[in-house]
């Protein structure tokens, strides 16, 4: 239902207990008066709320527009160019050699069998490597048997999908 609808009958049903509850009498000219200065008083506050509201909206939806320097040759220049103020765009820069953390040493690559992976880059060679394997994706840690017991080690292909090497070492 609408909240209009269930305002009016909350309004109404209210209006209707009111007045019942009241012993019935005549109404004087002082009663009268004071019901339509109530009824005046909420009438103007719920105009003054909608016009409120309405300022709010007309105020979302100005566009800000400023003046731009036209730097077009002076015969196409109109003085009164408005646009749209938009972010400035940021220069990415280009690295010539990958980053040292995106190099893994060729030392550490293990063959598994059994597994959907092949190679894997064992973690604790990782680590004496001085590489930290937080900073390696958890997606591509697995775990895999050795003689030693269960260790933790780095999917390569999943590695490499993520933009990870292997030193030519």
């Amino acid at each position: 239902m609408s909240r209009k609808f269930i305002a009016a009958v909350l309004a109404v049903s209210t209006t209707i207990a009111a007045v019942s509850a009241v012993p019935a009498r005549a109404a004087s000219e002082e009663d009268i008066a004071k019901i339509l200065a109530g009824a005046a008083t909420i009438f103007i506050m719920g105009k003054a709320i909608q016009n409120s509201r309405d300022d709010d909206k007309k105020d979302k939806k100005k566009e800000v527009r400023h003046l731009a320097p036209d730097y077009r040759p002076k015969h196409h220049t109109n003085p009164n160019t408005y646009v749209h103020d938009r972010p400035i765009p940021k220069v990415i820069p280009r690295h010539d050699k990958p980053r040292n953390r995106d190099i893994l040493p060729r030392a550490c690559v293990r063959r598994v069998e059994g597994g959907h992976v092949r190679r894997v880059a064992m973690g604790r060679c990782l680590e004496r490597n001085n590489i930290e394997t937080r900073s390696l994706p958890k997606a591509c840690r697995i775990k895999v048997e050795t003689r030693h017991g269960v260790k933790r080690a780095y999917s390569l292909p999943c590695l490499r999908h993520r933009g990870y090497t292997l030193a030519r070492y």
